[in-house]
């Protein structure tokens, strides 16, 4: 799969792995574009508001309703999250992201090194910023660790019976 121009495909940490079209269909209500980055996690809530049931923040803490988005309204600028604490099958490393604004910064668990993107002027992700923001860096990834944090998110750890000679000769 191509997802040119953007970097990487399905279960990867670049904007190929994650950025994807968002639809919803909602009966009577008007069609638009809308270019405000969401997320998944955004889903429950907005679906609790279609249905007209109360929303249940202590189950949605980390998404947000999206109806007044539909609406034209606008939202509130926001971080988004994306913790991916394992290897996966389609070559997704371990890694957690933060997305604030067009600033997206991806810490890599294997060697805990972190990279910047512009997304504005770097949609594909190829020039990693973060030793020319070092500031920058550190402050999204403080925000990155403490939304880790807050979340008890599961961090991954190192196997101490991996044997990296075994692994080789398979």
């Amino acid at each position: 799969t191509s997802n040119a121009p953007l970097r990487g495909g399905k279960g990867y940490q670049w904007e190929g792995g994650i950025k994807v079209p968002f639809l919803i269909h909602v009966p009577g209500m008007n069609s638009r574009k809308i270019d405000n980055p969401v997320i998944g996690m955004d889903f429950y809530p907005t679906l609790l508001a279609l249905t007209n049931l109360p929303q249940m923040p202590n189950q949605h803490f980390d998404g947000i309703n999206l109806m007044p988005l539909m609406k034209g309204e606008k939202l509130l600028e926001r971080n988004l999250y994306w913790h991916y604490p394992h290897y996966g099958n389609q070559g997704g490393e371990p890694s957690s992201i933060i997305r604030s604004g067009d600033w997206k910064l991806i810490h890599y668990w294997e060697d805990e090194h972190s990279e910047l993107y512009d997304l504005t002027s770097d949609a594909s992700e190829r020039k990693d910023l973060a030793l020319k923001k070092r500031k920058l860096t550190a402050e999204m990834e403080n925000e990155l660790m403490s939304w880790l944090t807050e979340t008890k998110a599961i961090l991954p750890s190192f196997d101490p019976e991996y044997d990296m000679m075994k692994r080789q000769k398979v």
